[in-house]
């Protein structure tokens, strides 16, 4: 799991990440801190009890990915607003539906424990 922004919240963290392990099995989880996350993750880590593994980078790579992050940006933008000016609805997400579920945030620990989930109807 990647967490491209830290949780205000130590336990929407713990949460997320604990999501990466289930039934016994490890998880691997890498969240890309700034300077301004570092007060919330010095309270993850009180928390947790642990501290983070610090993954050394390198300045001049960190500059090269930004530039090109940077200009995929301008370009999606500019794509966008071609778009938006030819009336071309094609990349407009469609509304859902209310009685779509979205089974992509179910609880794992209930589907993997083998809890029905649905209820039995009993006999009258």
């Amino acid at each position: 799991m990647i967490n491209f922004d830290v949780p205000t919240h130590s336990k929407d963290y713990i949460h997320r990440v604990g999501r990466t392990a289930r039934a016994g099995r490890a998880g691997k989880s890498i969240t890309l801190v700034t300077q301004y996350d570092v007060e919330l993750i010095q309270r993850i880590e009180q928390v947790i009890g642990k501290k983070m593994e610090l993954w050394p980078t390198d300045d001049q790579e960190v500059a090269l990915l930004k530039e090109r992050v940077n200009e995929a940006g301008r370009i999606a933008a500019a794509e966008m607003r071609e778009q938006a000016l030819s009336g071309n609805n094609k990349g407009r997400k469609r509304r859902r539906e209310f009685s779509e579920r979205d089974d992509q945030d179910r609880d794992d620990d209930v589907v993997e424990a083998g809890m029905p989930t649905k209820k039995k109807r009993g006999k009258h």
